[in-house]
């Protein structure tokens, strides 16, 4: 994925309650809330799309503060551009049962969309004028990193058929099979020298000529019956802080979550909770401008849906609008040079999934 995604507030501001207002007020201060008071960040939906049943943002990636793309499934993706306030639909030559998985962008003339569908993947790419299919690869594409215009990464998707797909290089020119890219997945970079992915158990680090891995299998949790332990995402915030999320994989519903980190030197277990991930896709993450972490952690088959905020070692839950059981958040990215965040995903009557779809965005921050 793009060398980052999204985040959170100070610890102070996750949880956010109503005022009681008691004694001599008046209704209408109800009314008329007072002036000078400091806003409090919160979530909020700021686009909403009805397209379908199995519609919803898979992907969100912002580019400079005012910019950005989202890609909405549907029955063909569709890709939808970020002006200030405002989301305007492009076109975008997307296919029949194909899902953007992954997004990056160096300039607004830079902009990468990856996706996945059936046996196969596809990576576009926007100048700045209109969007055209750069590759095509029998499997699945499961995360990328765009670095530049000649030097883009992408990785294969552990849960379909996309394991085989390894690590492909773009060099500006032409696509490369890595041969020491076997097998790796997810992906996060913070220079062309400085690339990290993951494979199982392992997490593997580019250092501008090969990749080589180490071992974080005893970080991970314990192995039990239907319990597949394994990576399941990957964030590179600078060279001396990288973080990396395993997944006990129990059955459908997933758990417990790890949070690795890894300080410059080695790598340590910073945060562990008892919060599923699922079947899903690579797992998205961000950072929140304060030093922490975004992660969402999408629901799977009608379980709740929620934001995890890490920060100095824990996890907290944060609640979305609508409520945990009617909205699924896929995608999360920090806005750069702010501590505001976007997120996708969609709205759904919790009774009956696959009813009542919205696909929706939202922003986190005054």
């Amino acid at each position: 994925m793009a060398a980052a995604a999204a985040v959170l507030i100070a610890a102070t501001g996750l949880a956010v309650t109503g005022l009681a207002i008691t004694g001599a007020a008046s209704s209408s201060a109800l009314a008329a809330p007072r002036t000078g008071l400091p806003m409090i960040p919160a979530w909020r939906i700021v686009k909403q799309v009805h397209n379908g049943p199995f519609g919803g943002f898979s992907t969100v990636i912002a580019v400079g503060k005012n910019g950005g793309w989202a890609f909405n499934q549907g029955s063909v993706p569709t890709a939808w551009r970020r002006s200030g306030s405002t989301w305007t639909r492009v076109p975008f030559p997307g296919k029949s049962n194909e899902v953007v998985v992954a997004a990056g962008a160096t300039s607004p003339a830079n902009v990468w969309a990856f996706t996945a569908g059936g046996a196969q993947s596809r990576a576009l790419r926007w100048n700045g004028h209109a969007w055209t299919v750069q590759r095509s690869f029998a499997q699945q594409i499961g995360g990328a990193v765009v670095i530049s215009p000649s030097d883009v990464w992408v990785f294969g998707q552990p849960v379909f058929p996309g394991a085989g797909l390894g690590a492909w290089h773009y060099n500006g020119r032409t696509w490369s099979r890595v041969a020491s890219g076997h097998g790796l997945e997810g992906g996060s970079a913070l220079s062309a020298k400085n690339v990290w992915a993951f494979d199982g158990s392992d997490i593997a680090h580019w250092n501008g000529s090969t990749w080589s891995r180490t071992s974080v299998a005893h970080l991970l949790p314990p192995k039990q019956l239907l319990n597949g332990p394994t990576l399941t995402g990957i964030f590179a915030q600078s060279s001396h802080s990288v973080y990396a999320f395993g997944n006990g994989g129990l059955e459908d519903e997933g758990g417990p979550l790890v949070v690795l980190h890894w300080d410059g030197y080695q790598w340590s277990k910073v945060a562990e909770g008892n919060f599923g991930f699922g079947t899903q896709p690579l797992q998205q993450a961000s950072s929140d401008g304060h030093g922490g972490l975004w992660i969402p952690m999408p629901g799977v088959d009608g379980q709740k849906s929620y934001l995890l905020h890490y920060s100095a070692g824990h996890l907290t839950s944060v609640a979305l609008p609508g409520g945990p059981n009617r909205i699924f958040v896929d995608t999360v990215a920090l806005i750069p040079g702010t501590t505001s965040v976007l997120a996708g995903g969609n709205t759904h009557a919790y009774a009956a999934l696959g009813t009542n779809v919205v696909a929706v965005l939202l922003q986190y921050g005054v």
